[in-house]
């Protein structure tokens, strides 16, 4: 069965979309994705059918990580190298992997891969194809980013070797689009050292009496303080433009707080999140719960602290470090905190 998509709907979509550049740069973020897009689609030399411009439709989710899943309807309207028209449906579900984003360009790039069938009008076979190739995303703001997306399409059963080029615009439900910040967000864990406790000694009190010996005074032995290994210095670790999730490099400063935990049964983390001024409050606190979050999750997923010891909690701008009147001061006061508590014998 054909399918008609009505491409003027498709290009306003896409330029719809596009406006909402002027929001701010920030980074796409968990959800649904419905991306328009058109492109042009290169047949292979042997099916004697002109290349021509495609239109097509993705529909998909964007997992809290790397992957993402999405189906694709595809339409061109072609024509026979000898005349007559030929309609192409082409239907497919596609897996994307993301790569570590150029935080400098606001740039993602991803890998993707996929199965799926295409209906030639002109009578060709309805057979088979896998798809393999790449792209460039640009985030325009939390929610919207241009995508630029190159597959190499191949009939498994004919060997025919297509490939298509589109651009389009891929727009994600289910997260926030407030304004974010311009500048890349740098995140500081820290954790004070432990504080010795400090045990007074008793005072003893002397009485006069009647000139006789005293006896001698013998002063109570400090009570056994029992020594508690210093949690993690300082550990710096950057987030890309406004995203949310931890890049693997990091782990080992992650993993840190998590062997001093385990080593510490008594203990307890509190994963704090702070932001900067620059924009909206509404998103720096969304922004900041993301966070500190992501770093809780490694915790307990990845390293398997158990969730009842791990705690985040997202303060957005509320609690400046220092003024917010210069870019150094604002860079420190985009921080991520773990706090560290341990209970002594």
């Amino acid at each position: 069965m054909s399918f008609n998509i009505a491409k003027r709907t498709l290009l306003s979509s896409i330029i719809a979309a596009s406006s909402l550049s002027t929001v701010a740069l920030a980074q796409q973020q968990e959800g649904f994705t419905v991306t328009p897009s058109i492109g042009h689609y290169n047949m292979d030399n042997d099916r004697n059918t002109e290349d021509d411009t495609s239109y097509s439709l993705g529909l998909g989710y964007q997992f809290n990580n790397p992957w993402a899943v999405e189906f694709v309807y595809l339409n061109a309207d072609s024509k026979q190298s000898g005349g007559g028209d030929v309609d192409v449906d082409q239907y497919r579900l596609d897996g994307l992997y993301h790569l570590p984003n150029v935080s400098s360009l606001n740039l993602t790039p991803y890998l993707a891969a996929g199965v799926g069938t295409a209906d030639f009008s002109n009578g060709e076979d309805n057979n088979t194809q896998i798809n393999a190739g790449g792209g460039l995303k640009y985030a325009f703001n939390d929610a919207v980013s241009l995508r630029a997306d190159f597959r190499l399409v191949n009939d498994v059963e004919d060997h025919h070797l297509d490939n298509v080029t589109s651009l389009g615009v891929q727009m994600t439900f289910g997260g926030s689009s407030s304004r974010a910040s311009s500048e890349p967000v740098e995140q500081t864990y820290t954790q004070p050292a432990a504080q010795p406790e400090v045990i007074p000694s008793e005072p003893v009190e002397q009485v006069k009496e009647e000139p006789i010996a005293a006896a001698p005074v013998v002063e109570e032995a400090p009570k056994q303080v029992d020594v508690v290994a210093e949690p993690p210095g300082k550990i710096n670790i950057q987030f890309g433009l406004n995203k949310t999730n931890v890049e693997q490099k990091y782990y080992p400063e992650i993993e840190k707080i998590a062997d001093f935990l385990k080593e510490n049964p008594g203990s307890t983390v509190m994963i704090e999140g702070h932001t900067d001024d620059t924009g909206s409050a509404n998103y720096n606190q969304m922004i900041s719960e993301k966070r500190a979050k992501a770093i809780a999750d490694v915790l307990t997923q990845t390293f398997e602290v158990s969730a009842s010891r791990v705690n985040s909690v997202g303060y957005g701008e509320e609690r400046p470090f220092v003024e917010n009147d210069s870019e150094e001061n604002r860079q420190i006061n985009r921080r991520v905190v773990a706090i560290i508590s341990t209970s002594e014998a």
